[in-house]
């Protein structure tokens, strides 16, 4: 398909506080919804950027009701989602930038305005994050990543969300933008690049700022889950005997309660008893140490795609 662009912001014009990037590609299911929720927005200071890969399904007619709403629109084939994203970082005018992707929304329509203020309160950092509101299997709950101290030994087995971070469009300049290499796990690449340079500041900010949908399954894992290892494995910050000693106890954790989860749910499926009733955190918070529930929790995000840039 021939790239095109539409509703390009005029180079004089005053540059937004947020540079909102949806990355897509047939997304015809869920994109209204996530235009919808970036119009709803109180908070006006921002442009929408939308980098579609090419769509064939509808999406782009969906994308063209909404042009006038769109700051720049582009699609055109791309190398993948991450190639996309930095298509998206590339045309950016923004303060600041955050990726809310076709099958992403806020989590409500002043979920840019508190989030804002937050970071006006405390304007000295670089890269702010918040909470999200997790959509899995129709229930939702609510998730709010650790601070910042807690954050490389979230890293472990998780990731910090990037549907709810904003960061400043000049720590690209530091990171360098998503590293092309990793098909699905670019982003876990770039927070460890931010976690690892002292020079760049991070902030939690208490607003649960994006509603994203779990999915994924095992054929995934088998392809995502290398590439999370060799990142992890080439990260300085993991490079020494105190950080071999409690990655492993992190995944010992991880593993016991894996195999505690599988025993109980066998046993209720043969016993019919009342924990087969109970969701999965329930089963488990009944029973195990709250550390170790915490552990599973982190591990379940990670396995099932809480990080992934989808």
């Amino acid at each position: 398909m021939t790239p095109f662009a539409a509703g390009a912001t005029g180079p004089g014009a005053k540059a937004p506080g947020v540079s909102i990037i949806t990355v897509c590609r047939n997304a015809a299911a869920t994109m209204e919804a996530c235009l919808q929720s970036v119009g709803k927005q109180s908070y006006r200071a921002f442009e929408h950027i939308v980098i579609d890969g090419g769509s064939t399904d509808g999406t782009l007619e969906i994308l063209r009701r909404h042009a006038n709403a769109i700051a720049t629109l582009v699609s055109e084939p791309d190398r993948g989602i991450y190639d996309a994203m930095n298509k998206g970082i590339a045309r950016a005018r923004g303060t600041f930038v955050i990726f809310l992707n076709a099958d992403d929304f806020f989590a409500g329509p002043h979920a840019l305005r508190d989030a804002m203020a937050e970071i006006d309160a405390q304007p000295d950092d670089d890269v702010y994050y918040g909470g999200l509101v997790v959509r899995d299997a129709g229930v939702s709950h609510r998730y709010m990543p650790p601070p910042p101290e807690l954050a490389v030994e979230e890293m472990v087995l998780g990731c910090l969300p990037h549907q709810a971070t904003f960061a400043r469009r000049a720590v690209f300049d530091r990171t360098g933008l998503f590293d092309l290499r990793w098909r699905r796990h670019a982003d876990y690449d770039w927070w460890l690049k931010v976690l690892a340079d002292p020079a760049i500041r991070i902030r939690r900010i208490g607003t649960y700022v994006a509603s994203f949908a779990l999915g994924g399954a095992s054929s995934e894992l088998a392809k995502g889950q290398p590439e999370v290892f060799a990142i992890q494995n080439a990260s300085p910050i993991y490079r020494s005997a105190q950080w071999d000693k409690r990655r492993i106890e992190i995944l010992q954790a991880a593993w016991l309660t894996a195999r505690i989860e599988a025993a109980r749910l066998r046993e209720a499926t043969r016993s019919g008893s009342a924990l087969a009733g109970m969701n999965w955190k329930g089963r488990l918070a009944a029973r195990l140490p709250p550390s170790v529930v915490r552990s599973l929790q982190t591990a379940k995000r990670r396995i099932f795609g809480a990080s992934g840039a989808g």
